[in-house]
């Protein structure tokens, strides 16, 4: 390694960066993924001082993450369990308390790990991701940026936080199974936001993770909520969404049935957190 930077503003990162910089923020991941494979010429970004990176507010009709706020400050906020209970539930149940205290969204979703935790319900909640690079600022979804083990970001770019929009009529709901009940890797999960009205839930958004990318969109779930046996209709357009994205492989029929089990576990939260905010 030929260099370490720890820039405290964007613009010293951007004034100090050079073409093949990598860029370090909880480490939790980049550690394994780099430890001893750094070539003799490599130089690192320490991005954990850059203010402009942090912080969680409501501002504009939209609630603001910065990409280096961790997973145990994403559950501990009371703005983030109001307006995005998804996100809130993923960072709950992400890594050991240890690795949540390091972790942060950004680096979660830039990693693109199919297993991630934050990308599914960040989508499902309609998030935009706002990327900085030397060239400035640009906006972009997290299906756009999460791909198969690997992000789309171009040489530079780095996420400089998420927006949210601020709405009290939607209701959120994450829900993964691992190997273990805690400190585990998802082996599949699920992200739905939804209006609840009638006891139906309208304009929904629902992504799967796990399933060849982290997060995999599922209109044909979304469409059965909307009807009176959804509770029927979801883990069957769950498992079919499953048989498309990874046709012929040996973890298929585990993930249709660890899906056909979340699907229930999911109306049930869901119609909790409905009561729980008064909706019909």
């Amino acid at each position: 390694m030929s260099g370490l930077e720890r820039p405290c503003t964007l613009e010293e990162l951007f004034s100090a960066y050079r073409p093949g910089m990598e860029f370090l923020a909880g480490g939790t991941d980049w550690i394994i993924k780099n430890h001893g494979k750094l070539a003799p010429g490599a130089a690192v970004a320490d991005i954990s001082r850059i203010a402009e990176l942090r912080g969680i507010s409501v501002e504009g009709g939209y609630l603001r993450i910065g990409a280096m706020e961790t997973m145990t400050a994403l559950h501990g906020s009371d703005i983030v369990r109001r307006y995005a209970a998804a996100l809130a539930d993923a960072a709950y149940v992400m890594g050991s308390e240890q690795i949540r205290n390091r972790a942060t969204v950004g680096g979660n979703v830039a990693n693109a790990s199919p297993a991630a935790d934050t990308p599914a319900p960040l989508a499902a909640l309609g998030a935009a991701v706002v990327i900085a690079s030397p060239c400035g600022e640009r906006r972009a979804s997290v299906e756009e940026i999460v791909g198969r083990n690997k992000n789309s970001l171009s040489e530079g770019e780095i996420i400089k936080e998420f927006l949210i929009p601020a709405d009290d009529g939607r209701i959120s709901a994450f829900l993964k199974i691992g190997s273990r009940s805690q400190v585990s890797i998802s082996r599949i999960n699920i992200a739905v936001s939804a209006r609840r009205e009638n006891g139906l839930y309208k304009e929904a958004r629902v992504y799967v993770g796990t399933l060849g990318a982290a997060a995999r969109r599922c209109a044909g779930a979304e469409a059965a909520l909307n009807t009176p046996n959804f509770a029927q209709k979801l883990p069957e357009e769950l498992c079919g969404l499953a048989a498309e994205a990874i046709p012929g492989r040996s973890t298929l029929p585990y993930k249709q049935s660890a899906l056909r089990a979340l699907a229930q576990d999911i109306c049930v939260l869901l119609g909790r957190r409905a009561e729980e905010a008064g909706c019909r």
